[in-house]
């Protein structure tokens, strides 16, 4: 019995920094729901409900189940758009509650830390920390949406319920999901089941540098407004109303 123990440990045993391994990806985002009471009856209709029972808005039942999936959405109703994340599940109900934009555009991870795509990683919290970052070689020099190269950093932000074990990881690619021609993770084999990369724990200097650099816990001002902007593009009009207009 001793021995088996043994075994389970060392195998969660969790990489130490610079001890290169190992990691099995996979690719999560957050959908956008361009809302037409036209696509579904009223008793297909339902409410994404808060906390606190308080109705925050009502989707087709296809786009709430893929809000639910995901963890977050964006709902889009004839131009204003608003941003959701999951809570919790309180008398066998999801409960979502509603993010700021102009702080989260995103969505919330653990602890109340912002989502930044292509820069954020959810993995098994049994084994990470919130904020530890991870260096992945197979992401330098990739190029991101905004023109710049990532530098292969990545920050732990979130966690998954299938998101298990050591080197075990889910990449946010913020928009575009695994089969999305556009998604420069999954181009490079993120969203390919049997993939495996390389990857180490940054060292203490490597990750303090990379959660100044990213603006953990939160998004520098700068990805804020180039996210709200993308935002704008995804809804049916060319502007981001000013929520509560």
């Amino acid at each position: 019995m001793t021995f088996i123990v043994h075994i389970i440990s060392c195998a969660q045993t969790k990489v130490m920094e610079g001890e290169a391994s190992l990691l099995t990806p996979t690719i999560y985002y957050k959908p956008t729901v361009h809302f037409d009471a036209a696509k579904c009856t009223q008793e297909d209709l339902k409410d994404l409900v808060s906390p606190t029972d308080k109705v925050l808005t009502t989707i087709c039942s296809k786009d709430f189940d893929k809000c639910l999936i995901e963890g977050a959405c964006f709902v889009d109703k004839g131009g204003s758009v608003r941003s959701f994340n999951y809570h919790s599940r309180i008398k066998n109900i999801p409960r979502f509650v509603e993010v700021d934009l102009r702080r989260c555009p995103y969505g919330y991870g653990v602890k109340s830390t912002c989502l930044d795509p292509y820069y954020t990683i959810a993995a098994d919290l049994s084994i990470y920390n919130v904020g530890d970052v991870v260096f992945v070689p197979r992401l330098v020099n990739a190029p991101m949406p905004d023109g710049s190269i990532h530098d292969g950093f990545v920050i732990i932000r979130d966690r998954g319920a299938r998101i298990l074990g050591q080197g075990r990881f889910d990449f946010f690619t913020g928009f575009y999901n695994h089969a999305d021609k556009d998604n420069i993770i999954a181009r490079l084999g993120f969203g390919d089941p049997y993939a495996r990369f390389d990857y180490r724990l940054a060292t203490e200097e490597e990750a303090a540098a990379t959660r100044e650099r990213r603006g953990y816990p939160g998004l520098k001002n700068s990805i804020i407004v180039r996210t709200l902007e993308e935002i704008s593009k995804f809804s049916r009009t060319s502007a981001l109303p000013v929520e509560g207009e």
